[in-house]
């Protein structure tokens, strides 16, 4: 910029220089020769005179003529009646070979000498004398004017770029994010109104920008904290929006993958597909659907169009909203696997006692031994759905959250004194050895006492019930790392590794027929687990078929107090 406003000054004070001096050369050449001109009028009349009043007999005009052109610095010619030169003051010359710029030609009345007329010039050597140093004088004072134009033009340019610097600088730092950047000019102009315009703006862009931030990084936490999965393309369905939730849905990194088609993403998967038939439409739509990768998942989709509020017919793409439902899918199936296992536990004693009853109507009462055996077969089947009910109601129990648990301080070894009271007679009926290691000083617990007791009966009475005869089981208590642990350690048949990882749920039985030959319900561990749970502690199996099982249990000691106490369906 500075360069130009150079250029152009420089060409405008060169065109004013040349300008002037050229007008100022052509007004002192024409005031030269009308001073010229003046001074050759008085001169001849002043000549005249002199030649009219003295005798000029006898006298070389050609002389007095170098005489007079000496004193007055003009050229002096004098003419006969005839026209002929007769006196001149540089050479004898005709009159046609004379040549001058500037004459003044004066008829004179002397008759003595023959001289008619008198001529005072002033030839072109003399004007072009005077060109060449007009000339001069204007070179010199068009550059005696450029130089100070340039002097005095540099300082100006320098000090009129200052504002413009100021703006750069301040227009860069708001280009690197400064914003709210300010520009300090007083002046009262166009640059100054500019200044002004410019604070405005930054003031204004600051205040937007800031806003924009601020609902930015709500927006950002808000789809950052959205459990859900959130994914948005263009109309060219390009990625604009990828939620973490939808990264973990997905197993992608959003940053990798910003920009790209959707389908350029999931090109090497089925889930391409999915959003192959998401894209079709553009209308508010929502479906379930089934993704097996990276993992299986039940996903519900939410489709709605992304369009302008002052422009509702112009439509900007599209967000999709994935709600992943896997874990109330599968709650569905445990509750329908739940109610058809209850229905069938229920049934299948319910069926052997209708079949009893009813063969004792048919006449079978009337003979004693056949009708005390139904009737002893009938109260076993009561007492399994009796155990059944308890079971439940004590499940139920253990998942509510608002029932009337009583928490209280307790010692672990009086529960397991009082459980190998209660169960040696079931094990010495298959002469199994009850064994206890019990760690001194071992800390109270803080939780139900009931429930507690209950977990480790279920795993006594396990251990008992799979172990053949001559066997033994061992309970073993010792505090490791701020945790209680117990064990309940067996001698019996083990269970399979395929059955483990499910072994916990509700009736589920790794042998079904010796399950109901020892008179399980299938719901004993899954409320060892419950109650392991509400200690917030976790629980661990080792077993090998034909080696017998150990059963871990951990609960942390310093979780004290009922409201550390942890809810059952959050773990689950």
């Amino acid at each position: 910029m500075k360069k130009r406003i150079f250029i152009i000054f420089s060409s405008l004070v060169l065109i004013g220089v040349i300008t002037t001096g050229i007008l100022s050369l052509s007004f002192q050449r024409m005031i030269h020769l009308k001073s010229l001109e003046d001074k050759l009028n008085s001169n001849s009349i002043l000549i005249k005179e002199l030649v009219e009043k003295e005798n000029m007999e006898n006298m070389d005009l050609n002389l007095l003529a170098k005489e007079y052109s000496k004193s007055i610095d003009v050229r002096v010619t004098f003419f006969d009646g005839k026209g002929n030169v007769v006196g001149d003051s540089t050479v004898e010359k005709k009159d046609e070979d004379v040549k001058d710029v500037l004459s003044i030609s004066i008829p004179i009345d002397n008759k003595e000498i023959n001289i008619s007329k008198l001529r005072l010039s002033v030839d072109s050597n003399n004007i072009d004398d005077l060109n060449k140093k007009f000339m001069k004088y204007l070179v010199i004072s068009i550059f005696a004017g450029l130089i100070v134009a340039f002097l005095i033009g540099l300082r100006y340019i320098e000090h009129a770029s200052d504002p413009y610097k100021e703006l750069i600088e301040a227009t860069k730092n708001i280009s690197y994010g400064n914003y709210g950047e300010k520009v300090s000019l007083q002046q009262d102009d166009e640059l100054g109104a500019l200044a002004n315009s410019f604070n405005n703006m930054s003031v204004k862009l600051d205040d937007t920008i800031k806003k924009l931030q601020e609902s930015n990084t709500k927006l950002k936490a808000t789809l950052t904290s959205v459990v859900d999965g959130l994914i948005a393309l263009d109309n060219n369905f390009n990625l604009i929006l990828f939620n973490p939730a939808a990264e973990k849905i997905f197993g992608i990194e959003g940053q990798k993958i910003m920009g790209k088609n959707i389908l350029d993403v999931f090109l090497e998967d089925k889930t391409y597909k999915i959003f192959e038939g998401l894209t079709s439409n553009e209308t508010i739509w929502e479906k379930e659907m089934e993704i097996y990768s990276p993992e299986y998942r039940v996903l519900n989709v939410y489709a709605n169009p992304i369009i302008l509020n002052n422009d509702p017919t112009r439509k900007l793409g599209m967000v999709y909203l994935f709600q992943d439902v896997t874990k109330v899918k599968k709650l569905e199936r445990v509750r329908e696997d739940f109610v058809a296992n209850v229905s069938h536990e229920l049934k299948t004693p319910l069926t052997s006692i209708k079949g009893f009853i009813e063969t004792l109507k048919d006449g079978a009462i009337e003979d004693e031994n056949v009708s005390y055996k139904f009737l002893d077969i009938i109260d076993v089947e009561v007492d399994r759905l009796n155990c059944l009910v308890d079971d439940l109601l004590l499940l139920s129990e253990i998942e509510n959250k608002n029932s009337n648990t009583v928490y209280e301080y307790f010692n672990v070894e009086e529960i397991i004194d009082n459980l190998f009271q209660v169960l040696n007679k079931i094990a010495k009926e298959k002469n199994i050895i009850l064994e206890k290691e019990i760690e001194e000083n071992i800390p109270q617990l803080y939780g139900s006492y009931n429930h507690f007791r209950q977990m480790l009966m279920n795993l006594i009475d396990n251990g008992i019930k799979y172990t053949p005869n001559g066997g033994k089981v061992k309970v073993s208590v010792f505090e490791k790392d701020e945790k209680l642990v117990i064990k309940v350690k067996d001698t019996g048949i083990g269970i399979d590794k395929k059955h483990q990882n499910r072994l916990f749920e509700r009736f589920y039985r790794a042998d079904k027929a010796r399950s109901r030959q020892v008179g399980g319900t299938g719901l004993g561990l899954a409320i060892v687990k419950h109650i392991v749970l509400m200690f917030n502690g976790k629980i661990d199996l080792q077993s090998e078929p034909n080696r017998g099982s150990i059963f871990t249990i951990e609960i942390p000691l310093d979780e004290k107090g009922l409201d550390k106490l942890v809810d059952i369906e959050d773990k689950n």
